[in-house]
């Protein structure tokens, strides 16, 4: 397989850097209110249980929005529509911050989620250039520094919660978009070669659509990296909620125990980096699946148990160590039959992408009482959906060679 790769692009450490904080943003704006949810939820008078949509309704606007960033990215040129993305996103969390009642707050969550393009056209320069097995290096370094978020994030919205107020999470948030709007505007490039406005159209998008969905490594790049996200998203809707309940710790604690869990996503990343050149995307997915399995059925198990905080932390810990794993390899698998149309692809993968954590949103939240079983439930479900999906095309493809 031949490899394209601006090489002064790909070896800019500013510009990689850059090309995280972007990966990140949305991470950073779903991690930084995980410990704020419950509180969020009695501040404003509503059940806490309702506090998890904090969380669903951005997957979902996020899940929606990247459908059009990417397309209007590879219409109309990646730093563009990166700018105006940015600058969309700062203005909803300033109207957040200053919401005085919850749905209010819900919406403007949405529109954040809305607005924030820039990781899917982060994605898509990526694959403006490089591909293959140098789009998963790549994309596994973007992946790593969008690690550091779930393990900063949510001990910095903790520590936005006791030094001033959930109000000023939303407030960071404004700010951090503010400085990627000018990091973006001084240092991005524009890695489209031509413009193409003509594909802004139904016609386009609808053609696209088919070509997509009848890739092999497309669909099941996307269907294992979005049932595994399914699964992580109980942690960040509900955690904070399930250790606040089940083990009796305050919401601010979770920032400390939730860092534990993502120095593993962390080292799920560092895997794929060093060992993708050596044994291959397809090796390096079966691996990450195996690892997956191994903590599904821990789950399973704990689903009709009550272990202590320890042993469930510490199945969430191998959950978010597949999690690390599968991300970046199946996200490069689903990328390369992508063709000259990386940005629609890229709104594809990060829509399912959050369609996914919206479900796993919802049924964490369907399964909540006072146990751990929403998270461990939710893991169960949308893991054993995942390895299904790998077993299913793995014995396709066996079938197809012998027939």
């Amino acid at each position: 397989m031949e490899l394209v790769l601006s090489k002064p692009l790909a070896e800019r450490y500013d510009f990689i850097l850059l090309l995280g904080g972007l990966s990140a943003l949305t991470a950073l704006s779903i991690d930084i209110t995980a410990p704020a949810t419950g509180v969020i939820a009695r501040d404003l008078s509503v059940v806490e249980s309702l506090g998890s949509m904090i969380i669903g309704v951005y997957f979902l606007a996020y899940g929606v929005g990247q459908l059009f960033w990417g397309l209007l990215s590879d219409a109309f040129g990646r730093k563009k529509v990166l700018l105006i993305s940015l600058a969309l996103f700062a203005a909803a969390s300033i109207g957040a911050a200053m919401a005085t009642d919850f749905w209010t707050l819900i919406g403007f969550r949405a529109a954040q989620g809305l607005s924030a393009g820039a990781p899917v056209i982060a994605r898509a320069i990526v694959r403006d250039i490089g591909s293959g097995v140098v789009a998963a290096k790549l994309l596994a370094v973007l992946m790593a520094v969008t690690a550091i978020a779930p393990m900063i994030a949510p001990i910095m919205g903790a520590g936005l919660l006791v030094l001033f107020s959930w109000q000023a999470i939303f407030v960071f948030l404004a700010l951090f978009g503010i400085v990627l709007l000018l990091l973006s505007a001084f240092n991005a490039k524009e890695t489209v070669k031509k413009t193409r406005p003509e594909r802004f159209t139904i016609k386009f998008v609808v053609h696209a659509f088919g070509y997509l969905f009848r890739q092999r490594d497309f669909l099941v790049g996307m269907g294992i990296s979005s049932l595994t996200f399914g699964g992580y998203a109980s942690i960040l809707s509900l955690g904070a909620v399930v250790v606040e309940q089940t083990y009796d710790l305050p919401p601010t604690a979770f920032g400390t125990i939730f860092a534990i869990g993502a120095i593993f996503v962390l080292s799920g990343t560092v895997i794929v980096r060093v060992l993708v050149g050596r044994i291959g995307l397809r090796n390096i997915g079966v691996l990450a699946v195996s690892i997956l399995g191994v903590a599904t059925v821990i789950h399973a198990v704990l689903f009709f148990t009550e272990p202590s905080l320890n042993v469930f932390w510490g199945a969430v810990c191998i959950y978010m160590l597949a999690f690390g794993l599968i991300l970046p390899s199946a996200q490069a698998v689903a990328m390369e039959p992508a063709g000259d149309m990386p940005g629609f692809a890229s709104s594809v993968l990060g829509a399912m992408l959050m369609v996914a954590g919206a479900l796993g949103a919802i049924v964490a939240g369907a399964l909540l009482d006072d146990s751990h079983i929403a998270i461990s439930g939710t893991m169960t479900i949308f893991g054993t959906l995942a390895v299904a999906l790998l077993i299913t095309a793995r014995l396709y493809d066996r079938k197809k060679v012998k027939g």
